[in-house]
């Protein structure tokens, strides 16, 4: 964990959330969940000097590392699409939700949310009693979503 992450738990019940259909990962949506984290994650990964900028722009070797990593966990790696259009994408690994990323055309519209209730659902699912996560300690809004769901600073 990095000195700026806050480590976040939520030890409450599952949500009710819309009926809307996820799909889990595909190889062939690797392109779009790395250009996807490229631009969510661009001005964070400038402000901490991380290079690449872009994930995208990643070494061969890296990216197929990355891609080896989203096979690996594709039953717990879920993507929720508008027609064709990525609005954002979720994974977790055991009770730790591993990421969570929207496109900044939906971001501010609930997707946020939507997402995070149902990977705490299905974690919970899965008999976990609790959800880990990590968010950047400077990440306001992150932090307010998932204080507004339950979640607490471990």
């Amino acid at each position: 964990m990095d000195q700026k992450d806050l480590r976040m738990i939520y030890k409450n019940g599952a949500f009710a959330i819309p009926n809307l259909k996820l799909e889990t990962y595909k190889d062939d949506y690797f392109k779009l969940e790395i250009d996807l984290e490229s631009d969510v994650f661009y001005d964070l990964r400038v402000s901490n000097g991380w290079l690449p900028y872009r994930i995208n722009e990643s070494s061969e070797s890296d990216l197929m590392g990355i891609r080896d990593f989203f096979n690996q966990n594709c039953n717990s790696f879920f993507f929720l699409f508008n027609d064709d259009d990525l609005i954002g994408s979720t994974m977790h690994i055991g009770n730790y939700i591993q990421c969570l990323c929207i496109s900044k055309k939906y971001q501010h519209k609930g997707f946020g949310l939507f997402l995070t209730k149902y990977v705490v659902n299905t974690i919970l699912d899965k008999g976990f009693n609790c959800v880990e996560l990590n968010v950047f300690a400077d990440n306001y809004i992150a932090i307010n979503m998932y204080r507004k769901l339950g979640f607490i600073v471990m």
